[in-house]
């Protein structure tokens, strides 16, 4: 049986036109928005961005992707390289679960890291006790001169998201 598993798909700059022909066909769809400041005819603006530009997740089983995305040919699949050899990129369903809410509850707030862009290993590893992220693991980085700390929840497949988080609620992991 062909089961629904997480798949990232790149879109060409049509992230809202891929998760509507996703979910028009009973697929579930998603794409992590965050908003920023911007300014349009001399004005300041929040508007709404992919937090990963390009970029949408689906959660389908692989026979029916593969119909919907042969037929949009805008709509195609990320690879990973494996033993020399590229697989498309699946992503583990508990993962994406925590993705997901790490994505939503720090909308406001955010910071996307591809994983060849941040050096893991020089930051502590702790835990977020209490607060939004309660339960949370991830790397910290240091901060010279602010009240709270950039805070990492790295996500093997997918890079990291990073958001400041106040040092009461930050406990070293040793």
């Amino acid at each position: 049986m062909d089961e629904a598993k997480w798949f990232a798909l790149k879109v060409s700059r049509k992230e809202s036109l891929a998760i509507s022909t996703l979910e028009k066909a009973g697929m579930r769809a998603y794409c992590p928005m965050a908003s920023t400041d911007t300014t349009i005819q001399g004005k300041k603006v929040i508007v709404e961005r992919p937090l990963i530009p390009n970029t949408v997740f689906v959660f389908a089983p692989f026979r029916q992707l593969n119909a919907v995305k042969n037929l949009h040919p805008f709509i195609t699949y990320c690879y990973k390289k494996v033993d020399g050899k590229f697989k498309i990129l699946q992503v583990p369903t508990r993962e994406m679960e925590l993705f997901i809410d790490s994505s939503s509850k720090m909308k406001n707030d955010i910071a996307y890291f591809h994983p060849d862009e941040v050096e893991l290993k020089k930051g502590d590893r702790v835990k977020i006790v209490g607060g939004l992220f309660d339960g949370y693991e991830g790397t910290l980085l240091k901060a010279k001169g602010r009240a709270k700390r950039m805070f990492l929840i790295n996500f093997e497949m997918l890079g990291a998201l990073g958001t400041h988080i106040e040092p009461q609620y930050i406990r070293v992991i040793k």
